[in-house]
């Protein structure tokens, strides 16, 4: 839970960005999404700030009129680029606070206004309705998205496996560890997303202990994790096994819902 203090700070940074960019003509809406839409925002939340153009609105304008409008609640002692936003630090926020502006066109506001994959986004200022979008027309691109990762998977996941076990075969420990996380670790991650939280199958590590059952995330957690690379081999095994039944179990529930 944030302090009264950090919640301040919080509050003043929303209403100055949104005053500093609501005058743009080509600013359109304003929503915060993030930590605020699952109502777990903390200390150590960031503040995810969004913005949709128009399609002649400059980019470089907008995130000059952010920085010139944070530069009233804080001076902004650095700035990155993070596609499609940049992130600011403010000197009076801390090490974690960052506030993370994104900004969006219209043909791709409607993906990031899915409560199932972005919570209860928090609506900043509309002008003109466009906080709005077709629920089934979002899903069914999901949908599709999704079946077709899956047919990736089924089609490499076994194979790709060899480059990891090579690395092993020739005590290679760094390139078996990575091998490991790009061909094995993120794959079984998304297809264990696929079963138990689908709308975020793409999302990564991010969320997963909120994503999937306790006892998942346990054994998901013991398999990632490796001590030393002599445990590598193992882990790598238990974790194709699982890989593959997944493929097998999400693949008799794609029959069955043709």
């Amino acid at each position: 839970m944030a302090s009264n203090k950090d919640a301040d700070l919080r509050s003043r940074i929303r209403a100055c960005v949104c005053a500093g960019v609501t005058p743009l003509d080509g600013v359109l809406a304003g929503w915060e999404s993030g930590s605020v839409a699952f109502d777990r925002e903390d200390a150590y939340s960031d503040i995810d700030l969004n913005l949709l153009l128009d399609d002649g609105c400059a980019s470089d304008a907008v995130f000059d009129a952010v920085a010139s409008a944070l530069e009233s609640v804080s001076p902004v002692v650095g700035s990155h680029p993070s596609p499609p936003g940049r992130y600011f630090t403010l000197r009076d926020a801390g090490e974690y606070l960052l506030v993370d502006v994104c900004l969006y066109r219209r043909a791709e506001v409607a993906e990031r206004l899915d409560p199932a994959r972005h919570g209860k986004v928090k609506p900043l200022f509309d002008k003109g309705g466009w906080l709005k979008t077709d629920a089934d027309a979002v899903r069914a691109a999901q949908v599709a998205a999704r079946a077709q990762r899956l047919a990736e998977h089924r089609a490499w996941f076994t194979t790709s496996q060899g480059f990891v076990r090579k690395a092993i075969r020739r005590d290679r420990d760094i390139d078996g560890l990575a091998s490991y996380w790009a061909y094995t670790a993120r794959p079984l991650v998304e297809m264990l997303r696929m079963q138990h939280c689908p709308a975020r199958w793409d999302f990564g590590m991010r969320y997963l202990e909120e994503d999937v059952p306790t006892a998942v995330y346990a054994e998901l957690r013991d398999v990632l994790f490796v001590g030393d690379p002599e445990e590598l081999p193992l882990k790598h095994a238990a974790a194709v096994a699982w890989a593959e039944r997944l493929l097998n179990e999400l693949a008799e529930g794609a029959q069955k819902t043709d």
